[in-house]
């Protein structure tokens, strides 16, 4: 599976003008979830249902069974997020945070994975923001020589005051 989402990309570098049409079945594949199953973290919170990776990777190779058949009947159907609040640093607020069921992690990472291989061909190589392999140290290193290395007017940092708040 893993060669298939390299060809993946390989054409949408290649092949700008693409359109990608029949994409799901690589979601629904048992090896392509496993793989993703894989890249998820152990230690992350649980959801609503309480379940993390080592509990569902007790019974893995029937549950990705189960989930692969549902995605392909369309049968999926994600669980309620639960909803946390953790403090924000510097003041008295606190941040909502959702915590995703572990299979509807297991699902997006799927996604994840598919989808980035398209949209990485789309992006500058500037651009580090929720990107794989990036940090925000590599963007400040990038910055840092950009500034050593050419003329520059202005930097500007931004930040839309409580823009995901406010979408929500």
């Amino acid at each position: 599976m893993a060669r298939d989402l390299t060809r993946i990309g390989e054409r949408a570098r290649k092949m700008r003008e693409e359109r990608f049409t029949s994409l799901y079945h690589y979601v629904t594949d048992q090896d392509h979830l496993r793989a993703s199953y894989a890249d998820l973290r152990a230690n992350s919170a649980p959801g609503i249902d309480e379940v993390g990776k080592e509990e569902y990777g007790a019974n893995l190779e029937s549950n990705l069974k189960e989930l692969s058949e549902r995605l392909g009947r369309m049968g999926y159907r994600p669980q309620p997020v639960k909803r946390v609040y953790i403090p924000k640093p510097g003041t008295s607020k606190q941040r909502p945070l959702g915590m995703l069921c572990f299979e509807d992690k297991l699902v997006q990472v799927a996604l994840v994975r598919v989808l980035e291989q398209i949209y990485e061909a789309d992006f500058v190589e500037s651009s580090y923001g929720y990107r794989p392999g990036r940090t925000q140290h590599q963007a400040l290193d990038q910055l840092g020589r950009t500034i050593q290395q050419r003329r520059v007017s202005y930097v500007v940092e931004a930040d839309i005051k409580g823009f995901l708040d406010a979408a929500s």
